[in-house]
């Protein structure tokens, strides 16, 4: 016996503290750290189902272990600290600064700061996502990645509205343009980045997960067209101002969606495109009334220059509803990025070239779900309307269930294009529960039960 203890102290003087840790973490910290660092693991096995009274404290505590994982792998330093509004920097006697940092993803460097207004709800701070105007670098000759005074003075104009005219109390997060040669924030970098940004942020810098809000002017009205349909689950509403585009509305059922733009606003096509896009919004509306929410508020005698107040004090009483009772899914790319997940749906992998479309709804009463789901041929020149779709099988559809939706202690069907693909009791799983959380990061989803249907 004293020669095991010998040995075992030999080996652990022979570890680095890092890795001692490591071997004393209990299995759940082990797995979140494996999936946080890039090696997924199957996630453990408990051997007793949950109960539905065990749900809600293990959620709990698997989400404080996620976050400790998160400082101990540096995360809580990802971002810059929440900063006192001038109002609380005033009532301290302290100089009022705004302090910037820099996001970074692959060769891409972003310059960002964060504003407060007013004091932070119970429930966490509402964010704003803000993306200024501006545009592209015309010019083969530009000096670095931020060297064009358009795009700075833009991000210096959204800090001076997120001042003095924006008006909702909320973190605002007001990123600069990451390179002045591509100019366009749907690019993935940014896409990396901000799903980042709202990861880290609801962690450190608490931040309610139910109210992110993505708004923009101009270039970053654009920006919100192209941003809230790929990321419609992880926000609550969204509010493009100074720049029309039409977009996959579609996905924009569940995401509250507002227009602000002058009626003068033709450049580019903005008003026509505009009011194109809240036709089609509207148009989806009609077949499903309890889904589409939207407004095109259109700013009599205004160009380019508008209101900028309204937006923000439409989006902020709106909160994200992350278990809709039904979902439409376009799964469709953004610069090579197809998204894995969505709201209680997601896929064993994505399209290699075209899109899926997924519908799904769950019913109380029957305690049912049922899902349709296509591959569609997206070819050129060829709208989604009118592209050729099959049923789906290059992927499978994953449908994740908590007990708000349905009653996990009767027997559960679930129906795929027509057809019972599951029907039978469920279990809730711990390992469900953090292989949910790892995926998402995001409390919210940290659903009990997958169920994949073959």
């Amino acid at each position: 016996m004293k020669r095991f203890h010998l040995l075992a102290s030999v080996f652990v003087l022979g570890m680095s503290a890092s890795a001692v840790e490591a071997q004393l973490m209990d299995p759940t910290a082990s797995y979140f750290e494996a999936a946080m660092v890039g090696r997924p693991t199957p996630a453990p096995k408990d051997a007793d189902a949950l109960k539905k009274e065990d749900v809600a404290a293990v959620r709990q505590q698997l989400w404080k272990t996620y976050k400790r994982m998160g400082v101990r792998l540096g995360w809580d330093h990802h971002l810059l600290p929440v900063p006192p509004s001038p109002e609380e920097a005033a009532a301290k006697g302290e100089k009022f600064q705004l302090k910037a940092s820099s996001l970074k993803s692959g060769g891409f460097n972003m310059p960002y700061l964060f504003m407060t207004k007013g004091k932070k709800p119970a429930a966490g701070w509402p964010m704003f996502i803000c993306l200024h105007g501006g545009g592209a670098h015309p010019s083969p000759d530009l000096s670095g990645p931020h060297g064009w005074s358009v795009n700075t003075r833009e991000w210096q104009a959204q800090m001076k509205l997120t001042a003095r005219v924006y008006k909702p109390a909320g973190l605002y997060f007001i990123p600069r343009m990451a390179h002045d040669r591509w100019g366009r924030w749907w690019h993935k970098h940014n896409i990396d980045i901000f799903t980042r940004v709202i990861r880290d942020a609801i962690l450190f810098n608490d931040v309610d997960p139910n109210r992110i809000y993505i708004m923009g002017i101009s270039q970053g009205g654009y920006g919100s067209c192209h941003l809230a349909p790929l990321l419609a689950d992880k926000l609550a509403a969204a509010g493009p101002m100074a720049g029309g585009m039409m977009t996959v509305t579609e996905n924009l059922r569940n995401l509250p969606f507002r227009s602000d733009i002058g009626e003068k606003d033709t450049a580019f096509g903005r008003i026509t495109l505009a009011k194109k896009l809240h036709a089609s919004l509207d148009a989806l509306k009609a077949k499903d009334p309890k889904g589409y929410e939207n407004v095109l508020a259109i700013q009599k005698g205004r160009g380019h220059g508008i209101d900028y107040s309204l937006s923000p004090s439409w989006l902020a009483p709106h909160t994200r509803n992350p278990i809709p009772d039904r979902v439409v899914w376009r799964c469709f790319q953004k610069d090579g990025i197809y998204r894995k997940h969505f709201y209680w749906l997601s896929l064993t992998n994505t399209p290699k070239s075209g899109e899926f479309y997924i519908v799904a709804s769950y019913d109380k009463k029957t305690n049912s779900v049922q899902v349709k789901a296509e591959e569609v041929d997206m070819k050129k020149d060829v709208s989604f309307a009118d592209a050729s779709r099959k049923p789906l099988t290059a992927a499978q559809v994953i449908v994740h269930l908590n007990d708000d939706m349905l009653d996990l202690d009767k027997e559960v069907t679930i129906t795929l294009n027509g057809k019972v693909a599951f029907k039978g009791m469920v279990k809730r799983s711990k390992a469900a529960m953090m292989e949910n959380i790892a995926q998402r990061g995001d409390v919210n989803y940290a659903f009990p039960v997958n169920i994949t249907l073959k």
